[in-house]
């Protein structure tokens, strides 16, 4: 067996190290790892508020809409490298809405940990009529009986989201699984899968890669997406997809289907009508368009 592949990390973290020292950066090289565990909570009265704030930096977020809750309820599980690290942990009013802050230590210059780095886990409970902004740099965001509007802001980690009004994503990376919107639904991302189920609105998709899957959708449906497949099955309106690369399956769609593609193949099966602007390269198959069908 070759170590070549460590060798070359060991010689190539001198040098990366001191490119970021001539730089101004200072780097931290730190043996320790987060696995000094505490738990705190805080509260705050849910009266007279409609919406709550999170900014988290790293660690999980669970949300959870409570039809009997009357107050926010947090629940922190914070992870740190010394007992005596300092962390941000507050849940306070602001105007009409609540506002829950969750940063870990972070020292000046870049720190490299040996183990896991600081966390705060959160699980936060909010009446479900709320509706939530989340600003969120690391870690799985998991939101479920909360029927307001919900927008997020995510660098990386996965998204499940049960329920919700209109919701917003701006996504870096991670899989994005979504279910019973009652409204519209837009999510920007670059890398992972797209899972959406049973939304009453419309909705735009503009993706960079990763897989996309769309069922039982009650309004309109807008993809452009750069590569990977896309399957959308019982849409309720039109569908239009502007794709560079990967196989796409549309079948059960009540409107005119426009597909404008690179590569990969199509399929379409049951539509209003059909309108590809660009096949690109890949096998075509048409079935059971009960209207017009216009080829480019």
């Amino acid at each position: 067996m070759t170590n070549k592949p460590l060798s070359l990390l060991t010689k190539a973290l001198p040098i990366a190290t001191g490119l970021l020292l001539l730089s101004g950066c200072i780097v931290h090289i730190s043996t320790a790892s987060a696995n000094i565990q505490q738990q705190q909570q805080r509260s705050l009265s849910a009266a007279q508020l409609q919406q709550l704030d999170i900014e988290s930096e790293a660690g999980s977020v669970q949300v959870i809409g409570s039809h009997t809750a009357t107050e926010i309820t947090v629940d922190a599980t914070i992870y740190t490298a010394k007992s005596d690290d300092p962390y941000t942990l507050t849940l306070e009013q602001k105007g009409g809405k609540a506002v829950l802050i969750a940063k870990s230590y972070s020292p000046s210059g870049m720190v490299v940990y040996q183990g896991s780095s600081p966390s705060i886990d959160l699980i936060v409970t909010v009446p479900s009529s709320f509706s939530l902004e989340i600003d969120d740099d690391s870690g799985d965001i998991n939101i479920a009986g909360v029927l307001g509007n919900i927008n997020i802001d995510d660098d990386s980690g996965s998204i499940r989201i049960d329920q919700g009004h209109h919701v917003t994503i701006d996504d870096d990376s991670g899989d994005i699984d979504i279910q019973n919107i009652t409204g519209n639904l837009k999510i920007s991302d670059d890398s992972g899968s797209i899972t959406v189920d049973n939304v009453a609105g419309n909705i735009i998709i503009e993706d960079d890669s990763g897989d996309i899957t769309l069922t039982n959708i009650t309004g309109s449906v807008d993809i452009d997406d750069n590569s990977g497949s896309i399957s959308a099955k019982q849409l309720g309106s039109y569908l239009t997809i502007e794709d560079g690369s990967g196989d796409i399956f549309a079948e059960h769609i009540n409107g005119l289907v426009t597909i404008e593609d690179g590569s990969g193949s199509i399929r379409v099966n049951h539509a209003k009508g059909l309108t590809i602007i660009d096949a690109g390269s890949g096998d075509l198959s048409i079935d059971n368009i009960n209207g017009p069908v216009k080829l480019d």
